[in-house]
């Protein structure tokens, strides 16, 4: 039976004044899962993708026979286009909107509600779930059973008014989608432009005209001072602020620039503001920006360019190299890189005048992707605003 709530939003259409109300997803349609699929009945390649929760809204690793997919299709529960799917283990309450291709999914691990859309809209349904406080019982794995699924509340205005809050909403989030589509563009830009400055089939020339000298082929020990992280002692670390910041691997790193965590005050390797941070050991090769002047651990190295190149350019370049440390890498479970191997990668060197245009121009590029990143970070907040306050 509907609850009746005296909420309402605090943000509205001016035309609708009518209370919201109040029901369980149990009440507004039925948890719906596709049939199970047997690990035999599975390959690594085939007709139709088949969405295991660890692949869920992403790239699928396994895939089922058409002919299977059809025959459990017509016989079993199976999404319609638009549906709402939620991933209920692991990270409970992740969704995607079923877009209607060939596509199955993982039995009680990927399920939906069926609700009957007089009540509530499918494209409501979606902004609902990004309010809910996923109710979950904790297992060996998060796990989101049907009865919880079932007693959740949601509350919710006449279907007029869905209509209009989601169509609103829809506008927002493609902003958000053309913002992405963009910064991929620049991105992909970025990338093939780099390819064709390194590989010296792109060259810049002299602002008064002419040819820059041809490029030399150098070994970055010769170009940059290396310095090999040593952590401190363990009973040094902090989080009180004492003593200097303490870098130890990618977990200091957000955005390419450093971010640590805790600090230290027995520093024994150190980094100063501008130098470049490389991640050593697992994962290899990550490159950022020392926005600190902080204690270097055994995870990273620091990179400060000599008279011979420009420190730009050699992060750009370590940015194009960040794939190729795999070769260099050395260990098992727990992979590494080597003080000596860092030195001895081999850098295409131009003349310090052209490494400079080179940096520039790649580093004006990086400042139209933060701009968008930016774009993409403020409309993202805003519609999280709207969500609190468009909804009860």
């Amino acid at each position: 039976m509907m609850k009746e709530c005296e909420r309402v939003p605090k943000l509205r259409f001016a035309e609708f004044s009518k209370e919201w109300q109040t029901k369980t997803l149990g009440e507004i349609g039925s948890v719906s899962m596709c049939k199970r699929i047997m690990k035999d009945q599975t390959s690594e390649i085939g007709d139709i993708p088949f969405f295991k929760i660890g692949t869920f809204g992403k790239t699928p690793d396994a895939f089922i026979d058409k002919n299977l997919y059809e025959n459990y299709k017509s016989k079993y529960s199976f999404p319609k286009k638009g549906d709402i799917l939620i991933s209920a283990s692991g990270t409970i309450g992740r969704t995607v909107i079923y877009d209607g291709e060939p596509a199955y999914f993982q039995d009680s691990n990927i399920v939906w509600i069926d609700n009957n859309e007089l009540i509530v809209l499918n494209n409501l349904l979606g902004y609902l779930y990004e309010n809910v406080n996923w109710n979950t019982e904790n297992t060996t794995i998060a796990r989101l059973y049907n009865d919880n699924l079932r007693s959740i509340d949601v509350t919710f205005p006449s279907l007029p008014e869905q209509q209009k809050i989601a169509s609103f909403l829809s506008s927002v989030e493609k902003k958000i989608t053309q913002l992405r589509e963009k910064q991929k563009l620049l991105e992909d830009y970025k990338k093939g432009v780099m390819q064709q400055i390194f590989s010296q089939k792109l060259r810049f020339t002299r602002e008064r005209g002419g040819e820059f000298p041809d490029w030399e082929e150098k070994r970055l020990g010769e170009v940059a001072i290396i310095n090999m992280g040593q952590s401190p002692s363990s009973n040094s670390y902090n989080s009180n602020g004492e003593g200097l910041y303490l870098i130890q691997g990618n977990a200091d790193i957000k955005d390419r620039k450093t971010s640590p965590r805790s600090w230290t005050t027995d520093p024994t390797k150190r980094c100063e503001i501008g130098d470049l941070i490389l991640t050593v050991r697992a994962p290899v090769g990550a490159i950022a920006k020392s926005i600190h002047n902080a204690c270097i651990g055994r995870g990273v190295c620091s990179i400060k360019n000599k008279s011979n190149s420009n420190i730009e350019f050699l992060y750009q370049f370590l940015l194009d190299y960040e794939a190729k440390w795999s070769r260099l890498e050395q260990g098992s479970t727990f992979t590494a890189v080597s003080g000596k191997d860092i030195k001895d990668v081999e850098v295409p060197l131009p003349s310090i005048e052209e490494q400079t245009q080179i940096a520039n121009f790649l580093s004006t590029i990086d400042t139209k992707i933060a701009v968008v990143q930016t774009q993409i970070a403020q409309t993202q907040t805003f519609k999280k605003g709207l969500l609190q306050q468009m909804f009860v």
